[in-house]
């Protein structure tokens, strides 16, 4: 019964190993990680020490990155993009 799970066609779209996720997952922590360096400015001085300021990311930057990552971890993103969609366009 278990060696029914692998006889997914080599075209299955849900056919998916455990490296390849695990490659997606890294990929996003990556695109995460630059996210978070863009928006942190770490700061040493003598008198204050180390020093954390926050700073908005550049939604040029932002956009694409969190589409990237819906991208790599297999989030259906249509339904999001019409609801922002209709939400922005609703003349109500």
């Amino acid at each position: 019964m278990n060696d029914q799970k692998f006889l997914c066609p080599a075209t299955c779209p849900n056919r998916m190993t455990r490296l390849s996720k695990g490659y997606c997952f890294l990929f996003s922590i990556s695109i995460t990680a630059l996210l978070a360096w863009q928006s942190v400015d770490l700061q040493y001085t003598k008198g204050n020490g180390l020093e954390l300021k926050t700073r908005d990311v550049p939604l040029a930057l932002l956009l694409p990155s969190m589409l990237l990552i819906a991208g790599a971890l297999g989030i259906n993103t249509d339904p999001i993009a019409q609801k922002l969609g209709a939400a922005l366009t609703d003349k109500r």
